[in-house]
């Protein structure tokens, strides 16, 4: 019997080994330095691996813009109007805004409004106002951290590969 509906990819045992390798750095790494929970130091790495240098960068460059552009318009908005549903929705409609007038402004821009809403709504629980920005730069810390994990492991594996292929 064969099924030919499972037919890995031809890139699905680097995914996995990159993703599972980088995921154990990343959880007992950030968890030694005091970051209780690196989720989404785990979610940046996984959407940043690739085993081509050419889009890791460009998956690590939209990642950090998004990011740190939705954790500022969260921040501001946390600042300017407080933790509340209203201010959400202002600090969505500023991040969409920036997302569409910025020229060359990377594909993947949801990432941007869905920080905001994560960062947000993470306020909405939080013990105040210095918990909450606290809050974000954790956030922006763990997505550089992932980011970064990710495209090391891809230019090791690039390293490893060109080295294979000289040796054989």
């Amino acid at each position: 019997m064969e099924f030919h509906f499972i037919n890995p990819r031809k890139n699905a045992l680097v995914y996995i080994i990159k993703i599972l390798s980088g995921s154990l750095i990343l959880w007992y790494g950030l968890r030694a330095l005091g970051f209780p929970e690196p989720y989404w130091a785990m979610i940046s790495l996984i959407i940043v691996t690739e085993p081509d240098m050419t889009v890791a960068k460009a998956n690590f460059r939209a990642r950090l813009i998004n990011t740190i552009s939705g954790a500022i318009i969260a921040c501001l908005c946390l600042v300017v109007f407080g933790a509340t549903f209203f201010s959400m929705l202002i600090a969505l409609t500023l991040a969409v805004i920036v997302a569409m007038l910025w020229q060359n402004y990377p594909s993947n821009w949801r990432l941007g409004p869905a920080t905001v809403v994560i960062l947000m709504s993470a306020a909405f629980a939080g013990g105040g106002l210095h918990q909450e920005l606290g809050l974000a730069l954790l956030r922006v810390t763990e997505v550089i951290t992932g980011s970064t994990v990710a495209l090391l492991q891809t230019v090791i594996y690039i390293g490893v590969v060109h080295r294979l292929q000289r040796d054989a």
